[in-house]
């Protein structure tokens, strides 16, 4: 499973956020916990999910996408 951070940017331009401060000012999470989400550096934890379905939406099952197994 990997983190889809194009989706969470989708979301987040929907609602009038363009840059990552807009972004973790309505999520109500650090500045940098978000900039590490929409670089792709770590995927949000149980807290983070929770303040992305809240603020935008997305659940959790949108945001990570299953790759097939070889």
């Amino acid at each position: 499973m990997s983190f889809t951070y194009s989706t969470l940017i989708c979301a987040a331009g929907r609602r009038g956020d363009h840059t990552t401060a807009d972004m973790a000012r309505r999520l109500g999470v650090p500045y940098l916990t978000v900039y590490r989400w929409v670089t792709g550096r770590n995927a949000p934890g149980p807290a983070g999910l929770a303040a992305i379905e809240r603020t935008y939406g997305l659940t959790a099952a949108s945001l990570f996408s299953q790759q097939a197994a070889a």
